[in-house]
C-alpha cells in the first residue's frame, strides 16, 4: 500500500522565511516541524500550525523571545508558523529513557532555574492566568468520569486544593506553563527549553508538569519514592516548598484527568500518580 508523500513546506512560508532546503518533517499534534536550511539564520526549527493559528501556544513565543536563555531563539513568528533555533537534540526525555533520569531530573530544574532567573522583570501582555487555565477543573466535577469512589475523593481532594492554591498563588510572573523534560533539548549552548504556553501565574507551578513526565516512564517516574525526591531536588534548585510543589502537580495532574472526560480513566497511569502526589505533601 503506498504511503502519501509528507505534506511540503507552503509556498508562503518558504518565501517569507526564505528556506532554501527541507532537510526532515516531524509531525505532533496540531503542526508540522521542519527541520530547514534558511538563508539568513542558517539551519532553523520551522512549527506550522495546520489550524491557521497558534491556540493556546500563542503567547508562549513572545516569552522565549523576551530571554536570554536558557531557551529556544526564536527568529520569526507570523500567525500560523514560527522560525526557531534547531535543537538536535537528545531531549531530557531521551536521556531519562537511555537511564539518565537523574541526570535529567537535576538539568531539568537547573533550566527552570535559569529561566526564572530572568521573568520577575518581564513585561509581557496577553498571558493567560492560571485561573483560566484550571477553569475545566474550578467547575464542578463532571459526572460522566468513570472512577472509583477512592478515585473520584482523591480527584475532589485536588479540586479543594487547586482552589486554595490560586486564591493564595504567591510571586506571580510570566512563566513557560509547559516545562518538562520533553520540552527541553540539547542545542549549541546547551539545553534549551522551547514549546511555552506563556502564562502568568505562581512561579511555584512551573515545574508542576514535570512529574507528569517523560512518558514512556511512568511507572518509574510515578512512583512514591521518586516523587519525594524529585520535590526535594526541584525544591532545592528551584528555591520552591516541596510541599507546595507537590500540591501544584496535583492540580495539574487532577487538572489533565478532567480534560480526558469522556475517556476510559480507569488504567489512567495519572490516578496513579494523584494518589502518590496526594499522599506524599503529608511528608512535608
Amino acid at each position: 500500500m503506498n504511503r502519501p508523500p509528507p505534506p511540503a513546506i507552503p509556498a508562503d512560508l518558504i518565501s517569507t522565511f526564505q528556506i532554501i532546503r527541507t532537510l526532515s518533517l516531524q509531525e505532533v499534534p496540531r503542526a508540522q516541524i521542519w527541520h530547514v536550511e534558511t538563508r539568513q539564520y542558517g539551519q532553523a526549527a520551522l512549527k506550522h500550525y495546520a489550524a491557521g493559528h497558534m491556540g493556546n501556544e500563542a503567547s508562549g513565543f513572545p516569552f522565549l523571545a523576551a530571554l536570554q536563555g536558557p531557551v529556544a531563539q526564536i527568529y520569526q513568528v507570523t500567525q500560523n508558523a514560527v522560525l526557531m533555533e534547531w535543537l538536535p537534540g537528545p531531549s531530557l526525555g531521551d536521556i531519562a529513557r537511555s537511564g539518565g533520569q537523574a541526570d535529567a531530573d537535576k538539568t531539568l530544574a537547573q533550566v527552570a532555574a535559569g529561566i526564572h532567573s530572568q521573568t520577575s522583570a518581564l513585561k509581557l501582555t496577553g498571558m493567560m492566568p492560571l485561573v483560566a487555565w484550571f477553569e475545566a477543573l474550578r467547575a464542578p466535577l463532571p459526572t460522566d468520569l468513570n472512577l472509583t469512589s477512592h478515585q473520584r475523593s482523591n480527584l475532589q481532594q485536588a479540586q479543594s486544593l487547586t482552589k486554595t492554591l490560586l486564591a493564595s498563588q504567591e510571586d506571580i510572573r510570566p512563566l513557560h506553563g509547559d516545562l518538562h523534560h520533553d520540552n527541553i533539548r540539547q542545542g549549541a549552548g546547551g539545553y534549551c527549553a522551547f514549546d511555552a504556553k506563556g502564562m502568568i501565574g505562581e512561579r511555584c507551578y512551573e515545574l508542576a508538569n514535570a512529574f507528569r513526565h517523560p512518558k514512556g516512564l511512568e511507572k518509574d517516574s510515578f512512583g512514591a519514592d521518586l516523587i519525594g525526591q524529585r520535590a526535594k531536588l526541584w525544591g532545592q534548585i528551584f528555591d520552591v516548598s516541596p510541599k507546595r510543589l507537590l500540591q501544584w502537580a496535583s492540580a495539574k495532574c487532577a487538572l489533565s484527568l478532567v480534560w480526558r472526560r469522556g475517556a476510559d480513566l480507569q488504567r489512567d497511569p495519572d490516578l496513579t500518580l494523584l494518589d502518590h502526589l496526594l499522599i506524599q505533601q503529608s511528608r512535608f
